[in-house]
């Protein structure tokens, strides 16, 4: 991430080496919500939902015993919950842990929510991507959302700090053709785009995996997105992680999935799951481990989340020079 400065890139390394050791995560998502302002196709949650929800210190107190290197405030739309501000800034520390990323669809994004959520300790708003134009609203059944999102991101990124906000596509059997569109739509609005890859386990629909001649024509995206990357285009995702994307669907899975190790998923309600697609709950993690983690033979999807998360310690250091060669040479921040 270029955003990170070589002395917070030195505590992510020194905290992600200690949890490996002790079974702590990597990353953690607060769903603080399940309800949404969307109703994706690709999603099980939209609408109104009646639930039970924790307050901002009950969250935090999450946070601190788990100690992840990256928390995440999603949903659902976590920007449909007012107490938001305080979720975040309870669960943050200025100058230190969890790197803070907010998830959001954008519908309700505005100038001053950033501004008040980067107040709050946010490091990163990660919005979501899923065609180049007007397709994107069909996609998220929010009509103007793409227009709204093409006038207020490019508004935020112009006046905050480089990389503040990160678009994140995933990569569908509806969009893969359109990845190149959407890195360029990316550079436009001067933000950096993330790429993950669709899984069927949310809503049971395998239309959306890219197979059969569509890997093929998967294959020719991806290269046109390497392609960008070299030529300076703003993409995080390494060549590495897109061509594991392209192997998860070609081969129809990726096993030895550290769901509930590596990575796990806190519930509005404060219980845990091993993964969004996982309906288990759990009160302690150490459960988890002993009768979920341990069973686990699922290989059925290879997001984004999953698949940083389980990188070797070779890749990690091949996917991070930049962030690596300022913790090495910190007058260069």
């Amino acid at each position: 991430m270029p955003n990170i400065s070589g002395r917070m890139a030195a505590r992510m390394l020194a905290r992600g080496i200690r949890n490996r050791f002790q079974n702590k995560p990597l990353s953690v998502s607060f769903e603080i919500t399940h309800a949404c302002t969307a109703n994706c196709w690709h999603c099980n949650w939209g609408g109104p939902i009646k639930e039970e929800r924790l307050g901002a210190e009950e969250y935090a107190a999450i946070c601190e015993e788990l100690r992840p290197v990256v928390s995440h405030a999603s949903g659902g739309e976590p920007l449909a919950r007012g107490d938001v501000y305080e979720i975040v800034d309870a669960m943050t520390h200025e100058g230190g842990l969890p790197w803070m990323i907010v998830v959001t669809n954008s519908s309700n994004l505005t100038p001053e929510r950033f501004f008040k959520l980067k107040e709050s300790g946010m490091h990163q708003l990660s919005t979501s991507l899923d065609f180049p134009d007007e397709r994107h609203d069909e996609f998220r059944r929010i009509p103007g959302l793409f227009d709204r999102m093409s006038k207020v991101i490019p508004d935020i990124a112009s006046r905050t700090e480089k990389d503040d906000v990160l678009l994140n596509v995933c990569i569908t059997a509806w969009n893969y053709k359109d990845l190149g569109d959407m890195v360029r739509v990316a550079k436009d609005w001067g933000v950096p785009i993330n790429f993950s890859v669709y899984t069927h386990l949310r809503v049971q629909d395998r239309s959306g995996l890219v197979e059969g001649d569509g890997l093929e024509g998967l294959a020719q995206s991806i290269e046109e997105v390497i392609d960008l990357r070299n030529r300076g285009y703003p993409v995080y995702t390494s060549p590495r992680v897109l061509w594991k994307f392209h192997r998860f669907l070609t081969e129809g899975g990726i096993p030895g999935c550290e769901a509930g190790r590596k990575f796990l998923v806190i519930n509005p309600d404060g219980r845990l799951t091993p993964c969004a697609m996982v309906m288990a709950y759990f009160d302690r993690q150490e459960d988890m481990l002993e009768h979920f983690t341990k069973q686990n033979t699922c290989e059925a999807c290879y997001i984004s989340t999953r698949a940083n998360t389980e990188k070797s310690f070779k890749e990690f250091l091949q996917d991070n020079t930049e962030t690596l060669g300022k913790m090495l040479m910190p007058w260069r921040n």
